[in-house]
């Protein structure tokens, strides 16, 4: 199956924030982050389908203290519905996961996510995104 090679590299977040209990939390803060920097005109469709996979795997890269050394580990996600993602779920879903490890880390701020290519041993059938992260 093809899968987008970038997503939501059109929303900007600090992972650095909370964790939220509440999707629709969560979603409010990410529209005035956004709207702060982008003004007023910013539109993100929470409910915008973007993903046509029930799971995906997300990667991500922090600096590790103890070990002095990047460390790039990953998570299994599964859709609410069972079908696909949404812009919101997503996004919601891989904040709650990365927040407690990025909090003290410079490159926290969200750059979207990029399709890997190669295999995925661990999960072959499930489309794996790397989380493009900045400082």
């Amino acid at each position: 199956m093809q899968y987008p090679k970038r997503l939501l590299n059109d929303v900007l977040w600090n992972f650095k924030s909370k964790r939220y209990s509440l999707q629709s939390e969560f979603i409010t803060a990410v529209l005035t982050y956004n709207e702060n920097i982008f003004g007023e005109d910013f539109e993100f469709n929470k409910d915008q389908k973007i993903l046509e996979s029930s799971k995906v795997v997300i990667q991500y890269s922090y600096w590790d203290e103890e070990k002095e050394d990047d460390i790039e580990p990953d998570f299994l996600l599964t859709a609410d519905n069972g079908e696909f993602f949404t812009k919101g779920e997503l996004l919601y879903k891989t904040h709650n996961e990365l927040h407690e490890k990025l909090q003290n880390q410079d490159g926290s701020f969200f750059e979207g996510f990029l399709l890997w290519e190669g295999e995925n041993p661990n999960h072959p059938e499930v489309p794996l995104y790397f989380t493009m992260l900045g400082s």
